[in-house]
């Protein structure tokens, strides 16, 4: 390797967060091309990196996908391909950060319960972020004006129609006019609608009439807030069965659960609230298996 492809190398293998202990070995494992598989001892003489410090340095670069170690008498390190080791090393990287930030937003929560239910005055937004559950109906449409307004590159939507969705939707404007909002910015929107009637099964021979109402809601989405397919970033399609759990997902981040009330099942009776982005993950998983597999659209 020429000395300014080393240098480029360093200067990555830097911005990666390896110790210069680490890189030193790898570079020394690198440019031993004229020594077959190297030893221990000779890497530690070659990098300059202690002798008993050598072992350490080689299990974490394994660890990282950037070595290998063979057993021999003495173990021998091979130094697994430029691309291929750099590949390892960002998922490994990639890994550890979503550790740590999945470690971090538990933490988080914790103290944010703390710190509502404690008596100490203190600087804080009213709205919880991270963990909350929200009752009644002008709370609710509150936190989502709140949470779809700060959006900045995803909403996955799960809406339920029940007989009372076409005159519910006239007063919707609290959160389909910031979902309007979102969409022009440059939010990408899915909305899901699956079908709550309590009283009617779902079965195959009534699904003519689950379309139709389905075009109900499409054609009352257009008239009064402007959300239509034709809109660049908005997407919207049915599924003909019931969700048994509602969710919202926004950013890949915050989930917003809605529980349906069970004396009046055309009401969300309370939402929870949880900002954890392995849970977003997961369902937002699970809502694209539903989206691409299940749902349908209006072609």
């Amino acid at each position: 390797m020429n000395e300014d492809l080393v240098e480029d190398l360093r200067v990555f293998l830097d911005d990666v967060n390896l110790s210069t202990h680490e890189i030193n070995v790898y570079i020394a494992l690198l440019t031993s091309s004229r020594i077959n598989n190297p030893t221990a001892k000779e890497i530690s003489r070659k990098s300059e990196v202690p002798s008993g410090r050598i072992y350490e340095v080689l299990e974490d670069l394994k660890n990282k996908g950037m070595v290998e170690i063979i057993e021999s008498r003495p173990k021998k390190v091979r130094a697994i391909a430029i691309n291929k080791a750099l590949d390892n090393l960002l998922t490994y990287q990639a890994n550890k950060n979503k550790r740590t930030m999945d470690y971090l937003y538990d933490k988080a929560k914790l103290f944010e319960s703390k710190l509502y239910n404690s008596e100490v005055s203190i600087n804080k937004d009213p709205t919880r972020l991270f963990w909350a559950t929200i009752f009644d109906t002008q709370s609710i449409l509150s936190i989502y004006e709140k949470f779809i307004n700060n959006a900045k590159k995803e909403l996955l939507l799960n809406e339920f129609i029940n007989r009372s969705t076409l005159k519910i939707l006239r007063y919707g404007s609290a959160v389909y006019e910031p979902i309007r909002n979102a969409v022009k910015r440059g939010v990408k929107v899915k909305s899901l609608w699956s079908f709550q009637y309590n009283d009617q099964p779902l079965l195959d021979d009534n699904e003519a009439e689950i379309f139709k109402e389905f075009k109900k809601i499409l054609k009352l989405l257009e008239e009064l807030y402007g959300l239509s397919t034709e809109l660049d970033g908005f997407d919207i399609k049915y599924v003909h069965k019931r969700i048994p759990t509602l969710y919202d997902i926004i950013d890949n981040k915050r989930v917003m659960f809605k529980l349906l009330n069970p004396v009046k099942p055309t009401q969300v009776f309370t939402c929870i609230n949880v900002q954890d982005p392995k849970l977003a993950e997961e369902l937002r998983n699970k809502f694209l298996d539903i989206w691409v597999f299940e749902a349908k659209g209006v072609q």
